[in-house]
């Protein structure tokens, strides 16, 4: 496989840039013509570094862009990554070794507990912006003044998937979660939203967290079964969703998977093969046949040979909108007029016009219904 190794080819760039520059010029604009330093902490290694790899390839592009039109603030932009493997310990290490540079401008990070912690590291002394970080917490909190992100909220997606539960007149549902922020998160939510609509007659039979990363789900699959669960909405990731989907079919339980865009991952495919056909999970909109989303894949295409993954164009998305911001801001430090621009501006890019509301969400987003047919995520009309 041909990775591009993002931070070498863009500092490269940005010291070949500086490099041309007359002795007399670099010393009367040496701040302009420095690299302008941004950070991307995300899951690059372990079983979910498709999703941190999926940003990173997004925000390439978005860099390369940017770069080619003479930066931000007149500066090229250089990548700092750091690895979090969307675990909240390794996230901690992430943001203090982001932080540690000074470095205010930050892309993700990947999931939501992830997240989370590495916002109490920067501690409102960076603007980050996600891509893939859907806990509704995150901005609905308070605590997290300098955060936006350009996925939907997970109470998008719970919403769903109630309403796909009524369609299909499942009246007995287990809710299982990962115990992570994110899953569980989007376990409360869905038991929520059913109790809430009595009139609908469904029942949670089931709700239990389990860990991540088992062999075998069997011991819960077994309680599932027993319940007589229709449906199991799941609150969690693609590996363990495909391992549970699994089980659940080596058992002869019939229950439907319903999950989350942590299931809308080529990967929950091949590892549950034709266990996983018939589930179903939320996930974004497909905006690849835009002008500017071609413009983007064609860029991948010629620099990678793997697929750009979920979260390829909202991570492009996010950058642009950031760069867009400080561009305007006309400073890449004051972060209170960086945010005011992130609010206030619509900024053109590869998902269309983007801003965000007051609380760091993304005004207009929404996702879509998916089901597994023939091994592929079909969208579902509802």
């Amino acid at each position: 496989m041909r990775t591009t190794n993002i931070v070498t080819s863009l500092a490269l760039a940005a010291a070949v840039s500086l490099c041309g520059a007359s002795a007399g010029s670099a010393q009367e604009s040496s701040a302009a013509q420095e690299p302008l330093k941004v950070g991307f902490g995300g899951a690059l290694l372990g079983s979910l570094a498709s999703y941190g790899l999926s940003n990173l390839y997004g925000i390439e592009f978005a860099i390369h862009k940017a770069n080619s039109s003479g930066g931000v603030l007149g500066r090229q932009i250089q990548l700092v990554q750091e690895d979090d493997s969307c675990d909240p310990a390794l996230a901690s290490s992430a943001a203090t070794k982001i932080s540690s540079q000074g470095i205010k401008l930050v892309l993700g990070h990947t999931c939501s507990g992830a997240t989370h912690t590495a916002l109490s590291v920067y501690g409102g002394n960076a603007i980050v912006v996600s891509s893939s970080a859907t806990d509704i917490n995150l901005t609905d909190s308070g605590d997290n003044p300098y955060f936006f992100r350009t996925t939907p909220r997970d109470d998008a997606q719970s919403s769903l998937q109630v309403q796909l539960i009524k369609a299909k007149g499942y009246k007995k549902v287990a809710i299982l979660h990962d115990k992570g922020d994110y899953g569980k998160s989007l376990a409360e939510l869905a038991e929520a939203a059913i109790k809430a609509d009595t009139a609908s007659g469904v029942e949670v039979v089931l709700l239990e967290g389990v860990t991540s990363g088992q062999v075998s789900f069997d011991a819960v699959v077994a309680k599932v079964k027993d319940s007589g669960a229709e449906a199991v909405v799941w609150g969690g990731y693609y590996n363990d969703a495909s391992k549970l989907a699994l089980n659940l079919r080596d058992k002869e339980v019939a229950a439907v998977v319903i999950g989350a865009d942590g299931l809308y991952d080529d990967r929950f495919l091949s590892i549950g093969g034709k266990a996983v056909e018939g589930s179903f999970a939320t996930g974004q909109s497909d905006i690849s046949q835009s002008a500017a989303a071609k413009e983007a894949l064609e860029y991948h295409r010629q620099n990678h040979t793997e697929e750009t993954g979920t979260y390829f164009f909202y991570a492009a998305a996010a950058a642009q909108a950031l760069f867009a911001a400080v561009e305007k801001a006309g400073t890449a430090d004051d972060l209170d007029l960086i945010k005011k621009h992130l609010t206030e501006d619509t900024v053109e890019t590869v998902l269309g016009p983007v801003r965000f509301d007051a609380k760091g969400d993304l005004i207009g987003a929404g996702f879509k219904l998916y089901e597994v047919k023939d091994g592929k995520f079909a969208e579902v009309t509802l």
